[in-house]
């Protein structure tokens, strides 16, 4: 299959292919150039016109919870007077007892896959309670055409459970796994941790509410958390740290300083997006930002937009922003994006790389591009419309008006009725 007459970024810093056109075989891209150029080298291959389509490398989102998501857990508490921790602790306990329900896991990550890719995920690491079911998830995301590596998330307010470490260090589909309740972890689960970080594998830290987490440590060790990861020497670039609450920038600055992975859950309390100089600050100071499943109504990003397009044209943006003006991806960072769990650099659109792909289409207004600085900057008139058209995942097109067409629409409804069913019923 030739996708033609598209905008392609390649993914090499500043590089555009105006008309380009892309062949892919057997889930990898075999060429890339101008469409004149491919269509001659390879006349007999089908061909599909992308009628101006701008084609960029895959996203990969750095962190995602299919059980929050998916049953609507935390609005079912959006009006609790439990404290953040609380919820989340309450969500990931309430979780753990439903992941051996078999049928309701299928329903969960089919349906969390379909999600991620109508916003164009094309890979993600999805955090979901330890079961036996962690050995479907291949298969099943296989089938829908998108890359899932399953994270298992553990409240570790008693530590790691010791029932489960062996497998967890063994499992070759496991690369990483996350852990709430960090402040409860004891000196023998900070040793296991090392021993799962020595095997090639990556420990996500989820914090949803520094202050308080703080003040329980206090309790159970009489020292601050900080201070706990010292002195277990624990912070290391193998480690990620979530947050899906509020962070004021000097914890940002620690974590950073230790060359572990930032990742801002911006899903977790919508009304933090009010404040977007916050958020601007984190994605100053490097910080990755996960964007969840389900149809995210992305307006909400639109004064963050404002400030980045007035900041980058005052020459007041901070050096080290990279400026990606893509509305779905405001927080991205860039496109680049190394997954360790993936075992691939993704965000190449090169001959020889993985098929991984998103296609973005402007339903009104246009497309401007610049490359005067070292980065590619997508950007677009006040007005226009941005889109995700399609993807490209496991060799697999996908490409959709609204509704996915590599997916059966009466299946996803089906799944989307069973789940809402189930929800209903739910009680926290």
């Amino acid at each position: 299959m030739i996708l033609k007459n598209c905008k392609i970024l390649t993914g090499t810093l500043g590089e555009i292919i105006e008309n380009g056109a892309v062949y892919i075989k057997e889930e990898k891209i075999v060429d890339v150039g101008e469409t004149e150029e491919i269509l001659k080298k390879y006349p007999d291959e089908k061909s599909k016109d992308l009628d101006g389509k701008i084609i960029l490398p895959g996203l990969s989102n750095p962190y995602t919870s299919f059980y929050i998501n998916e049953l609507s857990m935390l609005y079912k508490l959006i009006n609790s007077k439990f404290p953040p921790y609380e919820k989340f602790s309450k969500i990931v306990g309430y979780s753990e007892k439903l992941v051996e329900k078999e049928q309701l896991f299928e329903y969960i990550i089919k349906l969390g896959g379909y999600k991620s890719m109508i916003n164009g995920i094309t890979s993600t690491i999805v955090s979901i309670p330890y079961s036996k079911n962690i050995s479907k998830v291949n298969e099943l995301c296989n089938s829908i055409g998108i890359k899932i590596k399953p994270s298992p998330v553990f409240l570790t307010e008693r530590g790691v459970p010791r029932a489960y470490r062996d497998d967890l260090i063994n499992n070759k589909e496991i690369s990483s796994i996350t852990l709430l309740g960090a402040w409860g972890l004891e000196e023998e689960d900070y040793e296991f941790l090392k021993k799962f970080i020595n095997s090639g594998k990556r420990v996500r830290i989820v914090i949803i509410d520094f202050k308080q987490e703080e003040r329980y440590c206090k309790l159970k060790h009489g020292k601050d958390l900080l201070s706990v990861f010292k002195e277990n020497n624990i912070l290391s670039k193998h480690i990620d740290i979530i947050f899906a609450g509020n962070v004021n920038s000097e914890i940002i600055d620690f974590f950073s300083s230790k060359s572990v992975r930032l990742i801002k859950s911006l899903r977790a309390e919508l009304s933090e997006l009010e404040k977007t100089p916050d958020l601007l600050d984190m994605l100053g100071r490097g910080m990755k930002v996960s964007i969840g499943t389900g149809t995210t109504d992305y307006s909400i990003f639109d004064e963050a937009k404002t400030l980045l397009v007035n900041e980058k044209s005052s020459n007041k943006a901070k050096s080290n922003i990279v400026y990606n003006e893509v509305e779905r991806t405001i927080f991205m960072n860039n496109y680049l994006f190394t997954s360790e769990e993936f075992g691939v650099q993704l965000g190449k659109i090169a001959p020889g790389k993985e098929a991984d792909i998103t296609i973005l289409n402007s339903r009104t207004g246009v497309f401007q591009f610049e490359t005067k600085t070292p980065f590619t900057e997508i950007s677009f008139k006040i007005g226009s419309e941005l889109e995700v058209f399609g993807t490209i995942t496991s060799g697999k097109i996908a490409m959709w008006d609204r509704k996915p067409k590599i997916a059966n629409v009466k299946e996803i409804r089906k799944i989307q009725k069973k789940i809402n069913k189930f929800v209903n019923e739910i009680e926290l």
